[in-house]
Formats: structure tokens, sequence, C-alpha cells
């Protein structure tokens, strides 16, 4: 049996408090943030069943991390590109189901998954989350928003980084799945 880390509760924590904030935005009209609340909520019980890491990240990559998870809530606005926002929300939610047992934010090898979402672009929540952010900067073009969508961009490039020279076996997955992020450009 697994045995359960302080860093496991307090994810799984903070994701169940991101389904009740979202779950008030549903009930104020925004069936996106109904969404929102599955995928926190799915990843709020993947912390806590995931697999134990062979490997994992050291503290600033794992606050690094962690970063990415809270900027997005800087973003200001009540207007989102519906189309967009929706399809990167959809992509992200498909690569965390992909990911499965295997999910974790800060970097750490569970095990390489290379089907599902993850056959298409071998960083798939993290080009459906730029997607979906791109969806509310289209639609609310404030200077901060644009400002947190490139520090975002910026930090998941490190992520990227770190989490390709961490898992064990990509030599041969990169040759699988060619693209990293953006499928046909890189």
């Amino acid at each position: 049996m697994k045995r359960l880390r302080l860093g496991d509760w307090m994810g799984a924590v903070l994701f169940s408090l991101l389904v009740g904030i979202r779950l008030r935005q549903a009930a104020n009209g925004s069936w996106f943030a109904f969404i929102l609340a599955l995928q926190s909520g799915i990843a709020a019980v993947l912390i806590l069943t995931r697999r134990p890491e062979k490997q994992c990240a050291a503290w600033y990559q794992q606050a690094t991390a962690w970063l990415c998870v809270v900027l997005p809530f800087g973003l200001q606005g009540d207007r989102i590109c519906i189309p967009v926002a929706f399809a990167g929300l959809a992509f992200s939610l498909w690569g965390l189901i992909s990911l499965g047992q295997h999910f974790g934010i800060a970097p750490a090898d569970r095990g390489l998954v290379i089907s599902g979402a993850y056959r298409i672009v071998r960083h798939p929540i993290y080009l459906g989350e730029l997607v979906s952010y791109l969806g509310l900067g289209f639609a609310i073009m404030q200077l901060g928003n644009l400002l947190i969508i490139c520090v975002i961009s910026i930090l998941l490039l490190l992520r990227i980084h770190w989490e390709e020279r961490m898992l064990s076996g990509y030599a041969g997955y990169q040759k699988l799945t060619p693209w990293r992020l953006i499928p046909l450009v890189w």
C-alpha cells in the first residue's frame, strides 16, 4: 500500500478547495467553471492515488511547478474566447486522464505514459493549459494578463526541460511522439 506524504495531502486539499471555488462559480451560471471543477477534482484524486516517484525534483523545481498552478488565478476578466478556451481545457483534461496515476505537479519519474493524448504531443496538459489561457487573453487584452501568460509560458518551458531530463526511457518516447508541445512545430 502506498504511504501518503504531507505533499500529497496538501496538493489534494488545494485541488479540493479549487473544486469548491469552481462549483460556486458554476452555480452562478458559468458552465465553463463546472469543467474546471471536474479537472480539479480529478487532480485531487490522482494526487492521492498516484504512483510513487522513482526520482523527484529539487525544491526549486517543485516551487516552480506549484507557481504554475497558482499564477493563472491572477488572470483577470469575466469574458473568455469560448471555443479557444474550451478546446484547451478539453485537451488538458484528456492529457490528465491519459496520465492517470502518473500525475504529479512537480517533475518526478513515476513512469512514462505514451498513450492517449501523449501520442499527439509529449506535454498535452501544458499545451491545453496554454491554449485555455490564450482563450482568456484573446478575450481580454490586458497587459497584466499577457504578462502572466508569458511568465507561465517561460516556467512551463523550464518544467518541460526538467521533466524530459528526469524520465527514464524518454529517448525512445521522443522517437514515437516527435512533438514536444505544438504539433508540427515543436
